[in-house]
């Protein structure tokens, strides 16, 4: 069986670009990377990030992150995801 998604141009272009650099079409790379989160949502909730299972692992560290605004900001969002609420403290 097989599914039809839509994604905007942009996002297609970008998928398509990252694709090519690795000799594969965008359906591998999205079947890839669907696969991947298939299987973490299987694992238990205290799945540990492994860069392998991430096809977009060689981005990270790429920039910095130095505006102080940025970074609060940053905090907030990872402090509302956890539900800590420690953002700003």
């Amino acid at each position: 069986m097989s599914h039809t998604l839509s994604l905007p141009d942009e996002v297609y272009q970008l998928i398509k670009d990252y694709a090519a650099v690795r000799g594969q079409s965008a359906e591998e790379v999205v079947a890839a990377w669907a696969s991947s989160i298939a299987g973490q949502a299987r694992e238990p909730a205290e799945a540990v990030y492994d860069p392998a299972d991430d096809p977009l692992a060689e981005f990270l560290g790429v920039g910095e992150l130095t505006d102080p605004e940025a970074i609060r900001h940053h905090d907030a969002v990872f402090a509302e995801e956890d539900g800590t609420g420690a953002a700003g403290e």
